[in-house]
């Protein structure tokens, strides 16, 4: 995914530049996103899935240039990597209300997306309070770009065909939430069991 990412910032260097020249700050691509995030969600909520899933995959695309914004002018701040992390979350949880509110009247579709955005909502938790905790954690197969394409790409599919989809997009969410916080049992307690020699 780094690999992907980095290709993705040259490519789009041109782009970067001509924002550098202008003045635009990292901070406010990542305040605009939740106001881009709007659009498909408008869409949701009126129905055309076609539309939202469309303007989310370019959301997506959106998404990258305040980081990668910040890392071509060497202006990468904690407090930028932090609003950035925040704004994600509300950025995510637009969407799922967006589609929540739209097949309110499906009980078992809501029950899917309440635990999609749960469990989604954990995995970047997870990670973060690894972080925290100075260890580095991202295994699994639904980071948020994956995230993100996943329900933009399936939203492509039509109101009737995505709740299925949707079941798949449940399941790979909690094994990605699962596979990290395995992997932070697992370091968490080989660092424990190498500081405590006696425990052998």
């Amino acid at each position: 995914m780094k690999k992907i990412k980095r290709n993705f910032e040259r490519k789009i260097e041109p782009l970067l530049s001509f924002m550098d020249r202008i003045g635009i700050k990292p901070v406010f691509l990542t305040f605009s996103g939740v106001i881009v995030a709007l659009i498909p969600a408008y869409f949701y909520i009126k129905g055309n899935f076609i539309l939202a899933g469309i303007f989310l995959v370019i959301f997506s695309l959106f998404d990258t240039l305040d980081g990668a914004l910040a890392r071509y002018k060497d202006d990468v701040t904690e407090f930028g990597a932090f609003i950035d992390s925040v704004f994600d979350r509300l950025q995510e949880g637009i969407i799922f209300a967006s589609l929540i509110y739209f097949y309110r009247n499906e009980l078992w579709i809501v029950l899917v997306l309440f635990f999609s955005f749960l469990f989604s909502f954990s995995i970047s938790y997870t990670r973060a309070r690894a972080e925290g905790l100075n260890y580095s954690i991202t295994s699994g197969p639904m980071e948020r770009p994956q995230r993100v394409i996943f329900l933009g790409i399936s939203s492509l599919t039509g109101k009737n065909v995505l709740p299925y989809l949707l079941i798949l997009f449940l399941i790979l969410v909690f094994v990605t939430f699962l596979r990290r916080v395995l992997s932070a049992y697992n370091l968490m307690n080989v660092k424990n069991k190498g500081s405590n020699p006696d425990s052998s």
